[in-house]
C-alpha cells in the first residue's frame, strides 16, 4: 500500500535511523531503498520526484565498497539530499499576486469580514491584517487522507467524501429542530446531524456530493457525525484535503469562517518584507518569512508546520532580543559616565558595626556593584534576592562609597510606608558616619518639602529616601551619583528615566524580591546586569509553613492568641474586601468584623485596596508602631514592610493567589530570631492538582524554587502577568522551554549590534510587533 508524500519521506528517514546505529549495517541500505521506491513508485510519478529519488540511490549504492572516509563523506550527501527533498516536497510558500492590503489595513475591510465580524475579531485582539497573520491556530487537523465508511471507528475525527441519498427534519420541541442526511459512499452509509441550523437545507439535496470532517459516534449501531464541517464538492479538484488549522475562537467566528478570512489575507501580498538578516536565517535554518507564515496557518505537511514554529520561535527571539540589548546599547552609548574614586573606608566601617557577618552571596554582590561604580560606563544593574535576603545592606555599602566618592544618592521606593520604614532604618545606620539622610513623600508638608528641595540643590543631603515625589520637576540635585529603585515592576519606563535625569549619568541599581533563575532574570531584564543573592542571613529561624483547612480554625485561633501573648503580632490576609454574589469566598471586611468577636482584648485594624493612600499609611503605620496586634488584610499588604514581631500569617484561600505572591505575602513574617508560622487554610473542595500545588509551596522556604514551581503549575502567562514586568505576549515562544533559543539568538544580537548593519527593516518590525510595549521600543 502506498504512503503519502509525508509518510513515504518519513520511511526513508525511518531506514538512515536504524542504519545510523551502526555504520557496518549500511552496506545494505541499497536494497532496503529500492524497495520502498518500488512500493511507491506511483506517488513517485505523480510528485515528479524521479530525479531527486535517482540521486539518494546513487549515494547508498555503492556504500559497501567504500572505506570509512569515504563512506561517511557518502552519508553527509545523502543526509543533506533528504533533507533538501523534505523541504522542496513539504513546505510550501505563498504564490506571488496583485497587492490589495497593507499589513495595518483594518480587518473589517478584508473579504468576508465586515464591521460586525470585525467587531469579534477585536475581541481576539485581530485588530488589522498584521494582527491576522500573528494570529496563531491553538491546533491543526490532518484532512489529507479521505476515510471510507467502513473504516470509522467510534471517538475518532475523520474526514469522509460521500453523497446525500436520504434527508430527515425532525421537530423535537418548539426550540429544537434536527436535521439528519444519510451519506453513501461505495463501502457504506453513515449519518450526519445538525441542530437547529435550518440553511444547511439550502446546500444539502439528495444526490448532492459534500466532504464531512468530525467526530464518529456510534448510535445504536449507526455511525455518526454531529454538526461536522462540510464542502460542498462540485468537482473532485475542489476538495480542500489538506492539514487545517483550529484557531482559539470567539461568539460570532466560525472556524470555516476565520480559514477564509485568512486565506483572503494570504491570497494577497501585503509587501511584507523579510526582515531577518540573511546570516541569521541560515545558521538557525529558519523558513524565508512567507514559508514560516504559510506554515503557520496552511502547512504543506506537519514537517512543514513544525518548521514554521520552530522558526517563529527564532523570529520572535530575535526581536525580543535586539530590542532588549539596543535599549542597553543606547543606555551605555547616550549616557556617559565616569569612574566613581573611593576606598571604602567608610563602608569597611559600617559592616563592622553590623551584628551580622554578610553573607558570601551579599560579598559577592557588593563586588560587583564596586566594580561598576569604578568603571567609566554607567552602572544599570539589577539586583534580585529571596525576600529577606539583605538585599537593603548591600544597597547601603554601594551608597555609603558613593558618599566617600563625592555624590548623593536617591532611593524611590513605591509606597509611603516602604520610604518611612526605610528612611528610619537608613537614618539610623548613616548617622554614626555622618551622612545626612532625609524623606520626600507626597505628604510631606510644603514648606518641609521647599526646605528639603533647596538642601539637595545645594549638597546639604547625602541621601534623600521617597516616592514619586523624588521625580518632579522641581526636585534637583548637585551631584547625583547612584539611584536605587526599590521593586522595578511597579515603576514604569518613564518614571525611571525621570530619575535617571536628576544626576549626570547616575549608577542605577534596581531591586527586587521576586526571584527567578539568573538565566531567565537575564532574558528579561536584558538591559540590566544580574547579581543575585542566593543565601539567607544566618541565626534566622525558618518560616513554618503548615496547610490546614477551615473546619481547624479554632486551634488556628487558640495558637495565634498564645502568640499575641506573647507580645507578637498576627495577620490575616483574604482574597476580597467585601462580600462577592459571584463567588463564596471570606471576605477582609466581614472577617475583620467576626476576628474583633474571636480577640477581644486585642487591637485590630483592616487593610484594604480601596481605602485612599493616607489611610492605608495610617494603618500600617499603627501596626508598625505595636497600636494594632492583628492586621487583617487584602494583598495590599506592603512588600518590604518590616515587622519584626510579627510571627503569624494566617491567609485564607490561598488557591485564589499564585505562589510567588503567597512567597511574598509569607515573607512578611520571620523578620527577626523568633519563631514565625504561616497559615494556609483552604476549605475542602479543592482539587487534588491544587492541592499538589499548595504542598509544593509548604515544603519550601526558597523564593528561588517557589519561582520555578508556580512557573511549572500555572505557566509563564499567568506567573510574568502577575510579575507586571512588561514581557511581551510571546505568542511562540515559551520562555520557560525555549530558554535555550532565547540564549543562543542572545549571542548572536550581541555580535550583530557590534556590526555596522542596516537595521531599518529589523527596526521597522519591533515597532511592528512590540507596539503594546513601550519599554522594547523605546529605544526605536
Amino acid at each position: 500500500m502506498n504512503l503519502d508524500l509525508e509518510s513515504y519521506i518519513k520511511e526513508i528517514e525511518n531506514i538512515l535511523r536504524q542504519k545510523d546505529k551502526n555504520i557496518k549495517s549500511w552496506d545494505d541500505i541499497y536494497p532496503s531503498f529500492i524497495s520502498l521506491s518500488k512500493k511507491n513508485a506511483s506517488l513517485i510519478k505523480i510528485n515528479n520526484m524521479e530525479e531527486d529519488i535517482k540521486k539518494i540511490l546513487s549515494y547508498v549504492k555503492p556504500l559497501g565498497i567504500l572505506d570509512t572516509e569515504r563512506k561517511n563523506k557518502r552519508l553527509k550527501g545523502l543526509k543533506d539530499a533528504v533533507l533538501k527533498l523534505k523541504e522542496k516536497y513539504l513546505v510550501d510558500s505563498f504564490e506571488e499576486s496583485v497587492s490589495k492590503y497593507s499589513l495595518f489595513t483594518d480587518i473589517k475591510y478584508v473579504k468576508n469580514v465586515g464591521t460586525k465580524r470585525a467587531s469579534y475579531l477585536k475581541k481576539l485582539g485581530i485588530e488589522n491584517i498584521y494582527d491576522a497573520i500573528y494570529f496563531p491556530p491553538r491546533d491543526y487537523e490532518d484532512r489529507r487522507k479521505i476515510s471510507k465508511i467502513i473504516s470509522l471507528e467510534d471517538g475518532y475525527k475523520y474526514f469522509v467524501l460521500g453523497k446525500i441519498v436520504n434527508f430527515q427534519e425532525n421537530k423535537i420541541n418548539k426550540g429544537l429542530t434536527i436535521y439528519s442526511y444519510a451519506v453513501e459512499d461505495d463501502t457504506g452509509v453513515m449519518e450526519v446531524t445538525f441542530f437547529n441550523q435550518n440553511y444547511v437545507k439550502s446546500y444539502f439535496k439528495i444526490g448532492v456530493t459534500a466532504a464531512f470532517f468530525g467526530k464518529v459516534e456510534n448510535n445504536f449501531g449507526k455511525k455518526q457525525m454531529k454538526a461536522p464541517e462540510f464542502q460542498i464538492i462540485n468537482n473532485i479538484n475542489e476538495i480542500e484535503a489538506k492539514i487545517m488549522p483550529v484557531y482559539p475562537l470567539t461568539y460570532g467566528v466560525s472556524q470555516a469562517v476565520m480559514r477564509k478570512i485568512t486565506q483572503n489575507i494570504l491570497l494577497h501580498d501585503t509587501n511584507y518584507q523579510e526582515y531577518l538578516p540573511k546570516f541569521f536565517l541560515d545558521k538557525f535554518n529558519i523558513l524565508n518569512l512567507k514559508k514560516r507564515i504559510k506554515g503557520l496557518h496552511f502547512p504543506k505537511s506537519f514537517y512543514h508546520k513544525n518548521r514554521a514554529l520552530s522558526s517563529l520561535k527564532f523570529d520572535e527571539a530575535f526581536l525580543f532580543e535586539v530590542a532588549i540589548l539596543s535599549a542597553k546599547k543606547q543606555f551605555e552609548n547616550n549616557i556617559k559616565g565616569f569612574p566613581k574614586q573611593f576606598e571604602g573606608t567608610l563602608s569597611s566601617k559600617f559592616m563592622s558595626s553590623l551584628s551580622f557577618v554578610l553573607t558570601d552571596s551579599q560579598k559577592n554582590c557588593y563586588e560587583e556593584i564596586k566594580n561598576d561604580m569604578k568603571d567609566p560606563k554607567p552602572m544599570n544593574r539589577l539586583l534580585q534576592g529571596d525576600v529577606g535576603s539583605g538585599k537593603t545592606v548591600v544597597s547601603e555599602l554601594a551608597i555609603i562609597d558613593n558618599y566617600e566618592a563625592g555624590f548623593q544618592s536617591s532611593i524611590m521606593v513605591p509606597t509611603s510606608v516602604l520610604a518611612k520604614q526605610q528612611y528610619k532604618k537608613i537614618k539610623n545606620h548613616m548617622d554614626p558616619l555622618g551622612i545626612k539622610v532625609e524623606i520626600l513623600l507626597g505628604e510631606t508638608s510644603n514648606k518641609e518639602k521647599d526646605e528639603i528641595k533647596e538642601k539637595l540643590s545645594n549638597g546639604d543631603i547625602d541621601i534623600i529616601i521617597g516616592t514619586h515625589a523624588i521625580i518632579q520637576e522641581d526636585v534637583t540635585f548637585k551631584n547625583l551619583g547612584f539611584v536605587v529603585i526599590d521593586e522595578q515592576h511597579r515603576f514604569g519606563v518613564n518614571q525611571r528615566l525621570d530619575l535617571i535625569s536628576k544626576g549626570f549619568s547616575p549608577d542605577i541599581l534596581v531591586m527586587t524580591a521576586t526571584p527567578i533563575p539568573r538565566t531567565l532574570a537575564l532574558t528579561l531584564y536584558g538591559d540590566l546586569d544580574v547579581s543575585t543573592i542566593r543565601e539567607m542571613p544566618k541565626g534566622r529561624k525558618s518560616i513554618k509553613t503548615v496547610l490546614t483547612t477551615d473546619g481547624k480554625s479554632n486551634k488556628i485561633y487558640e495558637f495565634i492568641e498564645k502568640e499575641l501573648k506573647k507580645n507578637n503580632q498576627a495577620f490575616f490576609i483574604y482574597p476580597l474586601v467585601e462580600e462577592s454574589e459571584k463567588i463564596d469566598l471570606k471576605n477582609a471586611t466581614d472577617m475583620y468584623k467576626s476576628l474583633k468577636n474571636v480577640f477581644p482584648d486585642y487591637n485590630i485594624g483592616l487593610l484594604h485596596g480601596k481605602m485612599k493612600p493616607e489611610e492605608k499609611t495610617e494603618i500600617m503605620d499603627k501596626f508598625v508602631s505595636k497600636e494594632f496586634n492583628v492586621l487583617v488584610s487584602t494583598t495590599v499588604v506592603e512588600v518590604g514592610v518590616d515587622i519584626p514581631d510579627a510571627t503569624v500569617m494566617v491567609i485564607e484561600h490561598p488557591d485564589r493567589f499564585g505562589l510567588s505572591q503567597l512567597h511574598q505575602l509569607r515573607g512578611r513574617v520571620g523578620r527577626s530570631n523568633k519563631q514565625a508560622y504561616c497559615f494556609l487554610v483552604v476549605n475542602g473542595n479543592l482539587n487534588q492538582d491544587t492541592k499538589d500545588r499548595l504542598l509544593d509551596f509548604s515544603n519550601t522556604l526558597d523564593g528561588f524554587e517557589v519561582s520555578n514551581i508556580d512557573l511549572k503549575w500555572r505557566g509563564p502567562g499567568k506567573f510574568f502577568g502577575t510579575l507586571q514586568h512588561g514581557l511581551p505576549d510571546f505568542k511562540f515562544l515559551d520562555i520557560i522551554n525555549d530558554l535555550e533559543i532565547i540564549d543562543e539568538v542572545k549571542r548572536e544580537v550581541d555580535n550583530l549590534l557590534e556590526k555596522d548593519l542596516d537595521m531599518s527593516k529589523i527596526n521597522k518590525e519591533i515597532k511592528r510587533r512590540y507596539k503594546n510595549n513601550i519599554d522594547l521600543i523605546k529605544a526605536f
